[in-house]
Order: C-alpha cells, then structure tokens, then sequence
C-alpha cells in the first residue's frame, strides 16, 4: 500500500510539474510588482515631476499596493501632452505572442470631460512617422473606450503608414464606474501583414473584443511596449486629474488567461475565464 501511495505521488507531482513548465510564464525580469527603490531597475517614467507617481495602499480595501497617477495643468508638458505614465524596461516585441494584465481605477471624485484621457496603451515605437497606438483604453466623457489601429504598409518609403490611412476600431466597453477596478487582460499576436495576427481582451473576467486574421500592428522601429498612467494628448479641461493603477505585468507565449488575471488587483476569486 505505501508503494502504491508513493507511486501516486510521483504521477501527481510529475503531472503538476509538467503543467507548471508548460503554462506559467509570467515575464519576472520586466514589469511586475516593486517598489519605490527598485522602481528605476524595472520601469520608465514620463512625468513632469517624479513626485506625481506615489505608491499606496489599494483604494479598493485590500492589502496590495499600487500606484497614484497625478498631472495639473501647471505641469510642462511631456512629449507634447499631459502625462505621468509609466512603461516596462527593455520591452518591446515587433512581432508575435504577448500577454499584458493592466488594471486602473478611477476615484470617486474623477471629473469627466469631454477631452480624452488615455489611461493604459500599447504604443509603438517610431521615428520620424508618428502613429497612434496599436491598441489603447481611453475615457471619453462618461465611456470607458477601446481603440485599435494597424497598418500593413511600410513606415519608411513608398505608400507609408499615416494615421488617416491605418485601419481604426472603436469599441464602447462601459460607461466608466467610479470606485471601480477594471482589470484588463491583453492577448496580443502582433502582425502587421495582412491576414495575419490576433487580439483577445478580457474586461474584469468578461471577453469584450477578438479579432483574428488581420493586421494590429505596424512595421515597426523597435517594437511594442505597454505604458499605463494618465496622459492627455489634447486640452486637459480640468485643472488636475488623479487616478490609481496596478503595475504592468507581463506574459510569454504560454501563459493563460488565469495566470495573467491572478496578477490583478480583481484576482482569480472573482474572475473565470478561457484563453
């Protein structure tokens, strides 16, 4: 009988072992949870002041720390818009399979305007063409909305890439809730040739957009790299604007949709979902 229970045991953890190698791939040399002294090892800042990025306490109750984004219209400008974003060190993928978890929340006291405010993208790096990024989620007024662009043409000779050109979505994902995280989970197949490439977003556990077969990029410089935060591209039309995000996390070609929700602030309890 011991024989067979030790047997048992070998089977369970070679099983356990073998779906662990197989699945889990959550990206621990880039993005993920740190804090304020190892913040510059792992992360970027684009802000007028270091000092508009804070960690605190998760607004919604929990024990989690996360960020708080500020910008006031007495900021200079960065890269010719309002922001304190955040980016990933050295992560970019010009091609292929990458999982993002990026989650916000927006204070009970968030102002709405009709000027946007992008509060998460995956943008792409450029050099002298400038294009809108390939995917962000972006508050206009009361709607929390998803923007897609891609271009399957060059960006530096010929027919090139322009943003009127580039094919663009516009999907409404809610009319925004106050006090409340939406956790977004990004399964991105980056291409920009035509019939080729997919995206997959999960909204707080809910499928909200797939597209399969079809370009979601650009031919791009470096890459695609995630950024989360506040930025205003146009007119601010407030005076300040706050908001609480979670880190960025990051995922390679096996991960799971389960995996990257378990990295959120919403967690595995109240999220189900498929890849």
């Amino acid at each position: 009988m011991a024989k067979r229970i030790a047997q048992i045991f070998l089977a369970t953890f070679l099983l356990t072992l073998a779906a662990t190698e197989a699945g889990a791939q959550i990206d621990a040399s880039r993005g993920g949870a740190v804090g304020h002294g190892d913040f510059a090892m792992r992360y970027s800042l684009n802000s007028a002041s270091p000092a508009n990025l804070t960690w605190v306490r998760d607004p919604a109750g929990s024990t989690r720390t996360v960020l708080h984004a500020r910008v006031r219209d007495t900021d200079a400008k960065i890269y010719g818009g309002w922001r304190t974003e955040i980016s990933p060190l050295r992560e970019y993928i010009r091609q292929g399979l990458r999982w993002y978890a990026i989650s916000v929340y927006f204070p009970a006291d968030w102002q709405f305007h009709a000027y946007p405010t992008i509060v998460a993208q995956i943008h792409t790096s450029q050099k002298k063409t400038i294009l809108s990024p390939p995917l962000a989620f972006i508050v206009h007024g009361h709607n929390l909305d998803l923007e897609l662009y891609g271009n399957h043409r060059p960006v530096d000779s010929g027919d090139v890439a322009t943003r009127g050109n580039s094919a663009r979505q516009l999907i409404r994902l809610d009319r925004v809730q106050t006090a409340h995280w939406y956790c977004f989970v990004v399964r991105a197949d980056w291409s920009s040739m035509p019939g080729k490439g997919s995206v997959k977003i999960w909204m707080n556990g809910a499928p909200v957009y797939e597209g399969q077969n079809l370009y979601n990029a650009y031919e791009t410089w470096l890459g695609n790299y995630p950024k989360a935060g506040i930025y205003m591209p146009g007119m601010m039309g407030v005076s300040e604007r706050d908001l609480y995000f979670d880190f960025i996390h990051l995922g390679g070609a096996r991960s799971s949709f389960d995996e990257m929700a378990a990295q959120t602030p919403c967690g595995t309890p109240n999220i189900s979902g498929n890849q």
